[in-house]
Protein backbone atom coordinates (compact mmCIF):
# COMPACT_ATOMS: atom_id res chain seq x y z
CA UNK A 1 0.00 0.00 0.00
CA UNK A 2 1.25 3.28 -1.10
CA UNK A 3 1.43 6.81 1.03
CA UNK A 4 -0.61 9.15 0.26
CA UNK A 5 0.12 11.51 -2.45
CA UNK A 6 0.84 14.13 -0.54
CA UNK A 7 2.65 12.56 2.11
CA UNK A 8 4.84 10.86 -0.79
CA UNK A 9 5.81 14.59 -1.98
CA UNK A 10 6.45 15.23 1.64
CA UNK A 11 8.88 12.32 1.87
CA UNK A 12 10.61 12.67 -1.49
CA UNK A 13 11.56 16.47 -1.16
CA UNK A 14 13.02 15.57 2.42
CA UNK A 15 15.11 13.00 0.61
CA UNK A 16 16.05 15.29 -1.82
CA UNK A 17 16.69 18.11 0.42
CA UNK A 18 19.59 15.53 2.81
CA UNK A 19 20.68 14.87 -1.02
CA UNK A 20 21.18 18.20 -1.51
CA UNK A 21 22.40 19.39 1.48
CA UNK A 22 26.21 19.29 0.88
CA UNK A 23 28.01 20.41 4.60
CA UNK A 24 29.68 24.06 4.23
CA UNK A 25 32.71 24.31 6.49
CA UNK A 26 34.70 27.81 6.80
CA UNK A 27 38.23 27.08 7.32
CA UNK A 28 39.90 30.47 9.16
CA UNK A 29 43.33 30.64 9.77
CA UNK A 30 46.34 32.32 9.03
CA UNK A 31 48.67 29.29 8.36
CA UNK A 32 48.67 28.85 3.99
CA UNK A 33 49.81 25.59 4.40
CA UNK A 34 46.84 24.50 6.49
CA UNK A 35 43.90 25.95 4.64
CA UNK A 36 45.03 24.83 1.86
CA UNK A 37 45.61 21.29 2.52
CA UNK A 38 42.76 20.98 4.81
CA UNK A 39 40.28 22.54 1.80
CA UNK A 40 42.07 19.83 -0.58
CA UNK A 41 41.29 16.99 1.99
CA UNK A 42 37.79 18.33 2.66
CA UNK A 43 36.77 18.88 -0.31
CA UNK A 44 37.76 15.60 -1.45
CA UNK A 45 35.44 13.87 0.48
CA UNK A 46 32.05 16.08 -0.60
CA UNK A 47 32.70 19.13 1.63
CA UNK A 48 32.10 22.70 0.26
CA UNK A 49 35.09 24.87 1.65
CA UNK A 50 35.19 28.86 2.10
CA UNK A 51 38.33 29.41 2.92
CA UNK A 52 39.79 32.65 4.96
CA UNK A 53 42.91 34.15 6.22
CA UNK A 54 41.68 36.31 9.00
CA UNK A 55 38.44 37.67 10.70
CA UNK A 56 37.46 40.23 7.92
CA UNK A 57 37.37 37.37 5.40
CA UNK A 58 35.57 34.83 7.60
CA UNK A 59 32.91 37.51 8.29
CA UNK A 60 32.77 38.67 4.41
CA UNK A 61 32.46 34.78 3.54
CA UNK A 62 29.55 34.50 5.97
CA UNK A 63 27.80 37.27 4.57
CA UNK A 64 28.46 36.01 0.80
CA UNK A 65 27.62 32.42 1.50
CA UNK A 66 23.67 31.36 1.76
CA UNK A 67 24.79 28.80 4.66
CA UNK A 68 28.12 27.73 6.83
CA UNK A 69 27.57 24.61 8.70
CA UNK A 70 30.69 24.80 10.93
CA UNK A 71 33.66 26.85 11.22
CA UNK A 72 37.35 25.73 12.03
CA UNK A 73 39.14 28.76 13.41
CA UNK A 74 41.97 29.11 14.92
CA UNK A 75 41.56 29.21 18.13
CA UNK A 76 44.28 32.29 18.97
CA UNK A 77 44.51 34.56 15.78
CA UNK A 78 46.47 38.01 15.60
CA UNK A 79 43.43 40.14 15.41
CA UNK A 80 40.80 38.24 17.80
CA UNK A 81 40.09 34.60 19.59
CA UNK A 82 38.67 32.04 18.05
CA UNK A 83 35.86 32.22 20.56
CA UNK A 84 35.26 35.96 19.54
CA UNK A 85 35.34 35.10 15.91
CA UNK A 86 32.72 32.30 16.41
CA UNK A 87 30.52 34.76 18.00
CA UNK A 88 30.75 37.43 15.63
CA UNK A 89 29.71 34.91 12.96
CA UNK A 90 26.98 33.83 14.63
CA UNK A 91 25.29 37.30 13.97
CA UNK A 92 25.51 36.50 10.19
CA UNK A 93 24.85 32.46 10.28
CA UNK A 94 22.47 31.70 13.20
CA UNK A 95 23.00 28.05 13.85
CA UNK A 96 27.00 27.90 13.47
CA UNK A 97 28.80 25.16 14.73
CA UNK A 98 32.50 25.58 15.57
CA UNK A 99 35.52 23.75 16.36
CA UNK A 100 38.95 25.37 17.05
CA UNK A 101 42.61 24.77 16.11
CA UNK A 102 45.37 25.15 18.49
CA UNK A 103 48.56 24.93 18.68
CA UNK A 104 50.87 22.16 19.96
CA UNK A 105 51.02 22.58 23.98
CA UNK A 106 46.98 23.33 24.22
CA UNK A 107 45.04 21.27 26.79
CA UNK A 108 42.76 18.93 25.00
CA UNK A 109 39.47 19.55 25.36
CA UNK A 110 35.84 19.36 23.78
CA UNK A 111 35.44 21.44 20.34
CA UNK A 112 39.50 21.78 19.71
CA UNK A 113 41.71 19.88 17.93
CA UNK A 114 45.59 20.69 18.84
CA UNK A 115 48.29 20.40 16.56
CA UNK A 116 49.87 18.18 15.20
CA UNK A 117 46.37 16.36 13.50
CA UNK A 118 45.81 14.43 10.87
CA UNK A 119 43.77 15.10 7.62
CA UNK A 120 41.21 12.15 9.08
CA UNK A 121 41.60 13.75 12.89
CA UNK A 122 39.99 17.62 11.30
CA UNK A 123 37.35 15.23 9.33
CA UNK A 124 36.42 13.30 11.85
CA UNK A 125 36.07 16.30 14.43
CA UNK A 126 34.12 18.14 11.89
CA UNK A 127 31.50 15.31 11.36
CA UNK A 128 31.04 15.46 15.24
CA UNK A 129 30.33 18.97 15.03
CA UNK A 130 28.06 19.33 11.86
CA UNK A 131 24.21 19.75 12.62
CA UNK A 132 22.02 16.56 11.36
CA UNK A 133 20.49 17.24 8.30
CA UNK A 134 16.25 17.45 9.00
Amino acid sequence: MLPEPGRRVAVAERVQKCADHVPVVLLVTSDRELRESAAIALRMRGYRVLAAQHAGHAVLACIDAPRVDVAAIELSMEDVSGPALAERLRRRCPGLRSLYLAKAGTPECEGVLVRPFSRDDLVEKLIVSLPAVT
